[in-house]
């Protein structure tokens, strides 16, 4: 292999991997139009009525001033975390034989939750949508959140919370463990995951998405290591629109399925 073919290989991954960064970050924008966009411009189920509190996006889970060193938790994160002391492990014969390390997920605490955990802070039932630690829009004097109402297309106003959909997790797919080399070569019908210089946090590891051309992200665990996967390896929660239930790749063959389970 000549010198000049390394440099244009090289050159031709680059630009394949930026080009996939950018698609990937142009779906956020997706989020205006999908059910977590919980401002009074959402058209989703649960939204914000009011102009003067609820007219901005992001704020609902993100913030980009933190009010208070004490409350950080990336990537900027805004939402109250549950205070939920359980939600049960995953566990099958199958699953057990490989000896992963899946972990419970209660008990979560600001600055270590996982990616999980800040979907569950809404998706558990136990807190309420509009309950952030710095205000919406402008922050009280006291630091608390400013109240807004809330509008529910099937219940009618005054939501407090999405209903529990997700609180018993041993009925789930398995979720906060590590998916890597040494797992898929323990179980040969998963694909190898890779790191993949196009995925968030760049070095971190990926699947690719077969039905999309885009990628499952693997997050880290505490200390920012290792590839676990979480609620958002398979749901990009900024995009509803490319495939519905925020899910990172299509379903129609089971494509989502197989870009895991299909070597």
């Amino acid at each position: 292999m000549t010198r000049k073919f390394v440099v244009l290989l090289t050159i031709a991954v680059g630009l394949c991997v930026a080009t996939n960064a950018s698609a990937q970050l142009s779906h956020i924008k997706n989020i205006v139009a999908s059910p977590h966009n919980l401002s009074i411009s959402g058209t989703g189920d649960h939204h914000g009525t009011d102009p003067a509190t609820a007219s901005q996006i992001c704020i609902y889970c993100h913030k980009p001033h933190q009010s208070s060193k004490a409350l950080y938790q990336p990537p900027l994160w805004n939402h109250t975390l549950s205070t939920t002391a359980s939600y049960g492990v995953y566990s099958s014969p199958t699953f057990d034989a490989v000896g992963t390390d899946i972990a419970e997920l209660g008990g979560a605490t600001l600055g270590s939750a996982t990616v999980s955990n800040l979907c569950l802070s809404c998706h558990d039932g136990t807190v309420a949508i509009n309950s952030v630690y710095s205000g919406i829009r402008v922050a009280n004097p006291d630091g608390t959140s400013t109240s807004i109402t809330l509008l529910d297309a099937g219940a009618g106003s005054g939501v407090a919370v999405i209903a529990g959909r997700a609180m018993d997790l041993k009925r789930l797919h398995p979720i906060n463990f590590t998916y890597d080399a040494a797992l898929a070569a323990k179980v040969t019908s998963l694909v190898t995951p890779a790191i993949g210089g196009g995925g968030p946090g760049g070095g971190m590891y990926v699947i690719p998405a077969v039905g999309t051309g885009g990628y499952l992200p693997l997050f880290p665990g505490p200390g920012g290591t290792g590839s676990k996967m979480q609620c958002a390896t398979c749901h990009n929660v900024h995009d509803d629109t490319t495939n519905p239930s925020f899910l990172r790749d299509k379903t129609t063959g089971s494509q989502l399925c197989l870009d895991c389970h299909g070597n």
